[in-house]
């Protein structure tokens, strides 16, 4: 088969996927002196909830036109939404109202549409270019690639906005877009596709790992999301400003990155649910401590959940490279497109419940009850019989 080397499709995809993540991670540190936020949780969970449910719409068709087309067409149009949702969010940001809000929300869906596409092609074209045996290792670098696009966002974002203005962190994102342009055009090419995508969707769903892949990725996503909208404002009533917030995610963004690689290599040597389980505890522990009401703690706290999340992703992305192969021939964009419904289904659920719960009690509660949860999911996936019935092997 022709097409970009793996090195190649690695470098593009991690490229595009840490843009996507500058750009979702930039609004972090600056959340709190949005006028049209104006300090509403709701307010804010509904900002993070719109980049999910755009996501969510755009990834089934996006998974059927990246297998028929390859990933090639798809990745430089998404570049077209990326930069949509960069100039309406810059434009944006200084209005108030329900107007403003409503603004900030279509610029946050057009950023979700132009994400779907990214991770879909880029995922896959990962998997078609990585054997089993170092897709685990080549996804972690993927996803460390994220996590340093999640950790420059709030990094330089924060500052940025405070030295010039909330507008100032997007216009480093459309620097960013044109660079990753540039690679998605020079780097990759046409991969021929010959797939038959009747009732593709359907067959991967009923596979028999597919259900223990799903909830994983539910898992990881909502450890990711669950802080973003209700921790900057607990910062920040603990007395950090822009700045402190952004560095306070830039270091747990930087700690996820960092573990992610790890992650990944463990997933190609040992049992995923294994590692899987390890992440879901990690994640509980640094819940309890994200909603203490002291700043040292909360930051230690983020920085666990951010490490336990990539424990959970990692394995999931290899093992659905597998799931993929199940077809012949394989349906590498419709499996990842599953993938990242799931993830994204994370994404959308938990900005809410966090604006939510946190409205209606406390951040601590809030964190607590969340804490709770990944325990519980912590001590299925060690039961050995549940490792067994999934029928789940490592790659």
């Amino acid at each position: 088969m022709t097409g970009p080397r793996p090195a190649a499709a690695l470098g593009v995809t991690a490229l595009a996927l840490g843009v996507d993540m500058f750009l979702y991670g930039a609004l972090v540190p600056i959340l709190p002196t949005l006028p049209a936020v104006d300090g509403s949780v709701m307010a804010s969970g509904l900002l993070f909830g719109a980049y999910a449910i755009a996501m969510l719409l755009a990834i089934p068709p996006v998974g059927i036109w990246v297998d028929r087309a390859g990933p090639r067409t798809p990745f430089v149009a998404g570049l077209a939404g990326l930069a949509v949702a960069t100039l309406l969010f810059a434009l944006a940001t200084g209005l108030d109202g329900s107007y403003g809000l409503t603004l900030l929300c279509a610029a946050r869906a057009a950023q979700g549409m132009a994400a779907a596409v990214s991770w879909t092609a880029g995922l896959s074209l990962i998997a078609a270019t990585h054997p089993p045996e170092q897709r685990g290792r080549a996804m972690g670098t993927a996803l460390s690639a994220i996590g340093i696009g999640v950790l420059l966002g709030p990094a330089i974002g924060g500052p940025l906005a405070d030295a010039f203005g909330p507008r100032a962190p997007f216009l480093v994102v459309a620097a960013l877009a044109l660079a990753d342009a540039a690679a998605r055009i020079l780097l990759i090419r046409r991969i021929p596709h010959h797939v038959r995508t009747g009732g593709v969707y359907r067959e991967l769903a009923t596979a028999p790992r597919f259900p223990l892949l799903a909830a994983l990725t539910v898992l990881g996503a909502t450890a990711i999301a669950f802080p973003e909208p209700v921790l900057p404002l607990h910062l920040f009533d603990l007395g950090l400003g822009s700045t402190g917030i952004g560095l306070a995610f830039a270091g747990a963004a930087l700690a996820g990155s960092a573990a992610a690689p790890l992650a990944g290599a463990l997933a190609d040597r040992t049992s995923p649910q294994r590692v899987a389980a390890a992440g879901a505890l990690i994640t509980a522990a640094g819940f309890l401590l994200a909603g203490r009401h002291s700043p040292p703690w909360s930051i230690t706290g983020l920085a666990l959940v951010a490490v336990g999340a990539q424990l959970v992703l990692a394995p999931t992305l290899a093992l659905v490279g597998t799931l993929a192969e199940s077809r012949t021939p394989p349906s590498y964009g419709a499996a990842y497109a599953l993938y990242n419904l799931a993830y994204t289904g994370g994404l959308a659920i938990a900005p809410v419940a966090a604006g939510s719960l946190t409205a209606t009690t406390s951040i601590s509660t809030a964190t607590l009850v969340t804490a709770l949860v990944a325990l519980l999911v912590a001590a299925v996936l060690a039961r050995p019989e549940k490792v067994a019935a999934s029928g789940q092997q490592s790659p």
